[in-house]
């Protein structure tokens, strides 16, 4: 490959990776943290429907799987942007 080419792959591979970085850092940020016992406790934010306690859980796994996804992404970028400064 010319160097023309690896330079606009890497340059290419390092915008993706600037991009999933900081979506999986916003995905991280929204996730609620597990130390929700004590209102499990005392009844708070109880909610009487099913579509109001599931709600919520659909959020949480979407952020999951997409930071999951963008973990995956940036991992994959990595690799091949060391990859393309063997060549």
């Amino acid at each position: 490959m010319s160097y023309e080419v690896i330079l606009v792959l890497r340059i290419i591979l390092m915008v993706l990776m600037a991009l999933s970085s900081l979506f999986l850092i916003f995905a991280i940020l929204k996730q609620p943290g597990n130390s929700q016992g004590s209102s499990a406790i005392t009844g708070a934010g109880a909610t009487d429907t099913f579509y109001g306690k599931n709600k919520s859980k659909r959020f949480e796994n979407q952020l999951k799987k997409w930071t999951i996804i963008c973990g995956a992404i940036l991992a994959v970028c990595s690799i091949l942007f060391f990859v393309l400064g063997l060549l």
